[in-house]
C-alpha cells in the first residue's frame, strides 16, 4: 500500500490531471499509486487521461469481485465498455453474498430485473421471508376455533 506522503494532495492532483506539461507516463505512476492505496476512483481519474488499460481493469475485477456496482460501472466506462447482463448479475449476486444490499439493488435494476430488485429492497427493509403473525391474518371460512 502507498504511504501517505506519496499520494498528492487536492491541488496537487489537479495540477497532474489537468497540467499541460504531464506526460501519459507520470498520470498512470500517479494513479497507480493511487490504486495501490486502495483509492480506486481517484486512480480512475488519471487512468482516463492515459493508457493504463491493464490497471483499469484490475479495478474492474477488483470491483467485480467486492460487488461494487457504481465502480464497476465507472471502470466499464472509462474502458468504453457496456455492461453485459451476465456482468449484472455477477455483480448482483457478489454484492448480495457481502451483504451489501443496495448495490445488489442497483445492480439488478440495471439489469431490468425488477422482481430481484424488489427481493433484494424487502431484504433491505428486513421485510423478506417475513409472514404475518396468525393472529393478525383474517381467518377463513370454517376456521373458527372449536368450543369445547
Amino acid at each position: 500500500m502507498a504511504k501517505k506522503q506519496e499520494l498528492r494532495g487536492f491541488y496537487q492532483k489537479r495540477k497532474i490531471l489537468f497540467g499541460a506539461k504531464t506526460s501519459p507516463e507520470r498520470m498512470r505512476q500517479t494513479g497507480e499509486r493511487f490504486m495501490e492505496a486502495g483509492r480506486y476512483d481517484d486512480a480512475l481519474e488519471f487512468f482516463e487521461r492515459c493508457e493504463a488499460e491493464d490497471l483499469t481493469r484490475r479495478i474492474a475485477a477488483e470491483a467485480m469481485k467486492a460487488g461494487d456496482a457504481p465502480l464497476y460501472m465507472r471502470a466499464k466506462k472509462v474502458l468504453k465498455e457496456k455492461i453485459a447482463d451476465g456482468e449484472w448479475a455477477g455483480l448482483a449476486a457478489n454484492a448480495e453474498s457481502a451483504g451489501s444490499y443496495a448495490m445488489a439493488y442497483l445492480a439488478h435494476l440495471k439489469a431490468g430485473r425488477e422482481e430481484e430488485a424488489d427481493r433484494v429492497r424487502r431484504l433491505m427493509s428486513g421485510l423478506a421471508g417475513d409472514e404475518p403473525d396468525a393472529e393478525q391474518q383474517p381467518a377463513a371460512p370454517g376456521d373458527e376455533p372449536a368450543e369445547g
